[in-house]
């Protein structure tokens, strides 16, 4: 018996969708080129993009991401460990989380190292209710999902905090 709705599950399609269209058009008014993983580097690799850019020497490089929908203007959820119990999106191979936030008028970009190392050291190791959350940690009912409340103030601690402005 499946714990989601059929409902639920065809909102967050369609919001990872628009998300996912909205990533490529932002990397793309940059400069970036993107291409979209195979289902297998999405699945066990958490990456859903794979992004070329040029650094300082003008060299491509190619970087995962990890793009993150149906975000709240104030809050993100991290994930330790997911749905099934095995390690979480956090401690997947992608290079970059990026968050999409349409109240910031794009996507906040992380590095994944430096999100998992915060959330480790402030993350508080009891579990509790949903609504208190916040830097403590959460599991919800009928998963082995272990996931925790960071506010979008704690993702601007972090020195690879940036904006990823949507494309006009």
């Amino acid at each position: 018996m499946s714990v989601v709705s059929q409902g639920r599950r065809e909102y967050s399609n369609r919001q990872g969708n628009e998300s996912a269209r909205r990533f490529v058009e932002a990397c793309q008014s940059i400069g970036y080129e993107t291409r979209k993983s195979t289902r297998e580097e999405d699945i066990y690799d958490h990456i859903d993009y794979w992004v070329k850019r040029r650094n300082y020497k003008n060299d491509p490089i190619e970087s995962g991401v990890d793009v993150k929908g149906g975000n709240h203007p104030e809050c993100v959820w991290v994930e330790f460990k997911n749905v099934n119990g095995d390690k979480g999106w956090m401690y997947g191979e992608a290079e970059f989380i990026a968050f999409d936030i349409p109240e910031v008028g794009g996507f906040v970009v992380v590095l994944r190292k430096d999100l998992a190392a915060y959330a480790e050291l402030v993350v508080e190791r009891t579990f509790v209710d949903k609504k208190n959350a916040y830097r403590k940690l959460y599991q919800r009912a009928g998963r082995q999902d272990v996931i925790s409340l960071l506010y979008l103030e704690d993702l601007k601690q972090l020195k690879s905090y940036k904006v990823l402005k949507y494309a006009m």
